[in-house]
């Protein structure tokens, strides 16, 4: 693992994640820097990886972007001279760089992709012709929306990232399971603590963002408003990642009640950050991170898990256990066991499970 070499690469037409120089090896400034969501942050924090933001290619598989995202994808080649916030409807916005992905890019021909193990392109980044060269590195591909192009792998890449996050290991190339954020149990809490110098407040219920319609988020859902009577403030999302991830960590609950079903990446970024979550897990597709404990169904349910749980320390501390416990099995173990048997199914031409060494 000490000797694993991962590259982690984006477009500069991609909408989202961090904006920064290859050369920065600081987890910190490559997290604050994201357009937005927090992203794999965990091939930083735990493997040491390299970034690359690369310059658009005019091969019809790095055009894929356009099929992503058909009605941004004249505004998205902006990105390449402004930030996020100058694009059209995306004013609200307030990305953590004020550089543009074109500011820091490079020429995927100027880098040496045949000297990392594993490298991991967000849409098709690198052109095919570039992939046939290097024999022994694992190509992967996510595509930034979930749920496209996941039935199979294209474009000569080996493997297909489908940002699913159920525990399955894989044991030869093809589409895995493998989470947009794919961070350790305590990553983000340990970068935000080294950015603040202190611990967390463990102050106020956090409204997970879509509980409401809002954007950016200004007022209080409804259901959220009796809450207060508990003691806590309620704390709201923030649009500067920096600021929202400190406002998560110095909470004491995060809770979604209402507003419609999310794949779940702030709730891996919620325990990851140490502040265990409550919601209906009918109303998440990572809901394998949510233990009995943490089910609440109404704005009632959630009033007295709330009130028992600040009378009872030790089942709020079991609690938030129970569930990195989860996050540590299924979004990060599992799919990093599944990368490593895809390289050595690459290299070797045979299955080999990794998934005896890296308990679960």
């Amino acid at each position: 693992m000490e000797n694993l070499k991962i590259a982690l690469v984006k477009q500069e037409v991609y909408q989202d994640l961090y904006v920064c120089s290859g050369n920065e090896k600081d987890p910190i400034k490559i997290l604050f820097s994201s357009m937005g969501r927090v992203g794999p942050i965990g091939l930083f924090t735990k493997l040491n990886a390299d970034f690359y933001i690369v310059k658009e290619e005019d091969t019809k598989e790095c055009q894929t972007y356009k099929k992503v995202l058909p009605h941004m994808a004249d505004s998205l080649k902006m990105l390449k001279t402004t930030t996020l916030n100058n694009l059209p409807g995306q004013d609200f916005k307030i990305p953590g760089s004020d550089k543009s992905n074109g500011y820091y890019s490079v020429s995927c021909y100027d880098v040496d992709w045949g000297s990392y193990d594993i490298v991991i392109s967000i849409n098709i980044s690198l052109p095919s012709k570039l992939i046939k060269q290097h024999a022994n590195t694992l190509f992967c591909y996510m595509i930034g929306e979930a749920n496209l192009a996941t039935k199979r792998v294209k474009f000569s890449y080996d493997v297909c990232l489908n940002q699913e996050a159920r525990g399955k290991v894989a044991t030869k190339t093809g589409v895995i399971d493998f989470p947009y954020t794919f961070v350790g149990m305590n990553c983000l809490e340990r970068l935000i603590h080294r950015f603040l110098g202190k611990e967390s407040e463990k102050r106020g219920i956090y409204s997970e963002i879509n509980s409401s319609a809002e954007r950016p988020v200004v007022n209080i859902p409804p259901l959220f408003s009796n809450l207060r009577n508990l003691g806590h403030p309620i704390n709201l999302h923030k649009q500067l990642i920096s600021a929202n991830l400190v406002e998560v960590y110095n909470s004491k609950y995060f809770l979604k009640i209402g507003g419609r079903k999310l794949r779940g990446n702030s709730v891996i970024e919620s325990i990851s950050l140490g502040t265990p979550v409550l919601m209906n897990p009918n109303d998440v597709i990572h809901n394998e991170l949510l233990p009995k404990e943490a089910w609440i169904l109404t704005q009632e349910d959630a009033y007295r898990k709330i009130e028992y749980l600040d009378k009872n320390v030790d089942a709020y501390n079991d609690l938030l256990m129970k569930e990195r416990d989860l996050l540590n099995k299924y979004i990060y173990l599992a799919p990093l066991n599944s990368l490593l048997n895809c390289l050595h199914y690459k290299r070797n031409k045979k299955t080999f499970s990794f998934s005896n060494i890296f308990k679960f």
